[in-house]
């Protein structure tokens, strides 16, 4: 009520009735002397001037003493603030140097230059890539050079095809009366063929095998690469879907100080306690900006990596087909030289069917040779053993044997003390492994294996020829009476032999 600023009751009574009359006259313009009846309201502002009476003397007083009273509170805050002072320092130092003695440009440089010193190996492999490129362009005319020069002076080289050229060649030689060359046989066709036959030479086939063995090995580390790359961004994928998956990591649990309470010192308490409590109180921490997150391949590049290489599998089997057209080629600008090569190659086929033919009568006279040689040996066995009379012949060589074979068995050392026992047809010693006795009581016959199963396992001396196969034999006839007594000479020599009657 008392206040200095806003003056007394009766002073700011009377000051509002005076403003109401400015305003009204300000407003009413020619009748502003109506205004004047505002003054009446200053009747109603007197009883204030009692309330003067109060402001006057003693609330002058009460309000000094007011002041002082705040005034040794302020102290006591300030006081109590001093107390519980602590001061709290954070320190961050950054440190940064522009130094602009060099230009961006001469930075740029040496970038540049720095750069060029950590790859070396990639652009020694760049350069021998492109050195290899021009290798490989070289190399096509190289081996078209050879073919070329191989072609023109070796009939041999390649020379397997058979042409229109070899057509007309076996045409005119069969008019003139010799066999026919075409078609060719079984085995022949196995090593000639025409030109646009899907078989393979041994040297397309050999080289076929040497470029799949080089084509896979390529396509094998293409296939590793790329493989590598999408299970890399597969193993990135992965990390990132599980990782953005998992809730934040909270903060760990600290010991926290809370103060109940209010008035003035709890407020300052509370605050000081405020003060000291970390900053990421309950806070989460967000881990995905650390997350990896992988770019996406390129399948597209993969689509056209898989096309190259089955283009290139294309060229390496349609290669050996492709390469026969240099004889057509050689043919067109060269028909001199397909015109001898064509002859060569009848010739060749000619003389090789010859060879064949002249092999097989060989080996089929050699058989029949054989076989007649072994059929006379057995024959003449048989005859000695069966006709040759019991007539002891008496020569020098078997009168010295018999003289002295006594005084030779005394030599321990000699090898003829030891009787070695041979093959009745061949002669050959015979060992416990291959001997073949007859089962014919009495029988000497004795045979190697290879003699005993030419006679179909049976005995020459003691059995028939028709027995043991040999039916060209009829040196031996049997008697056709079937009422015959007479025992014939074959009959008597069995029993003299072997001891018993047949």
């Amino acid at each position: 009520m008392c206040n200095t600023e806003m003056g007394t009751p009766w002073a700011r009574c009377k000051k509002t009735a005076h403003q109401a009359m400015i305003r009204c006259q300000s407003k009413l313009g020619v009748f502003k002397a109506l205004c004047h009846a505002t003054k009446l309201f200053l009747a109603l502002c007197y009883p204030a001037k009692i309330i003067d009476v109060f402001c006057s003397g003693y609330w002058d007083f009460s309000w000094g003493l007011l002041d002082k009273i705040f005034e040794r509170y302020r102290e006591f805050v300030r006081h109590i603030e001093e107390m519980f002072d602590a001061n709290i320092t954070f320190e961050h130092e950054f440190f940064f140097d522009t130094n602009s003695s060099k230009s961006l440009v001469d930075v740029g440089e040496e970038i540049i230059q720095d750069i060029n010193k950590r790859l070396p190996s990639f652009i020694f492999l760049s350069s021998f890539v492109d050195i290899l490129c021009w290798v490989m362009v070289v190399t096509v005319f190289l081996k078209a050079t050879i073919f070329y020069l191989r072609y023109m002076h070796s009939r041999q080289f390649q020379n397997v095809f058979m042409t229109k050229i070899l057509s007309d060649i076996d045409r005119r030689y069969e008019k003139h009366g010799y066999d026919p060359l075409l078609p060719l046989q079984r085995l022949e066709r196995s090593k000639y063929m025409k030109l646009t036959s899907l078989r393979l030479t041994l040297f397309e086939f050999v080289s076929i095998v040497e470029n799949a063995c080089f084509m896979a090995t390529t396509c094998l580390q293409l296939f590793a690469i790329c493989f590598l790359d999408y299970g890399l961004f597969w193993l990135l994928t992965t990390m990132s879907f599980h990782g953005h998956q998992e809730s934040g990591l909270e903060v760990p649990a600290y010991v926290d100080l809370e103060i109940k309470g209010g008035g003035f010192v709890a407020d300052v308490m509370r605050g000081i306690a405020n003060a000291f409590r970390p900053l990421t109180q309950k806070s989460i921490l967000d881990v995905n900006p650390c997350i990896p997150l992988p770019v996406k391949p390129d399948y597209a590049k993969y689509i056209i990596i898989l096309l190259l290489c089955l283009l290139a599998w294309l060229i390496l089997l349609a290669e050996p087909y492709i390469l026969r057209t240099r004889h057509l080629i050689m043919a067109y600008f060269y028909p001199e030289r397909a015109k001898e090569r064509g002859s060569f190659l009848y010739n060749m086929i000619s003389e090789d069917r010859s060879k064949e033919e002249h092999n097989f009568f060989e080996v089929v006279l050699n058989v029949f040779f054989l076989v007649s040689i072994f059929k006379f040996v057995r024959r003449r066995k048989r005859n000695k053993f069966n006709h040759t009379p019991n007539v002891k012949k008496t020569r020098n060589f078997t009168w010295l044997y018999s003289g002295f074979s006594c005084l030779i068995c005394l030599c321990s050392c000699c090898p003829f003390c030891q009787s070695t026992e041979r093959c009745t047809i061949c002669g050959r010693a015979l060992t416990p492994s291959n001997r073949n006795p007859c089962d014919t009581p009495g029988c000497k016959g004795v045979y190697c294996s290879k003699c005993f199963e030419k006679s179909h396992n049976k005995c020459c001396l003691c059995n028939r020829p028709v027995d043991y196969g040999d039916f060209s034999d009829v040196t031996e006839v049997d008697d056709s009476s079937d009422y015959s007594e007479k025992e014939s000479f074959s009959e008597k020599q069995f029993r003299k032999t072997c001891g018993a009657q047949r």
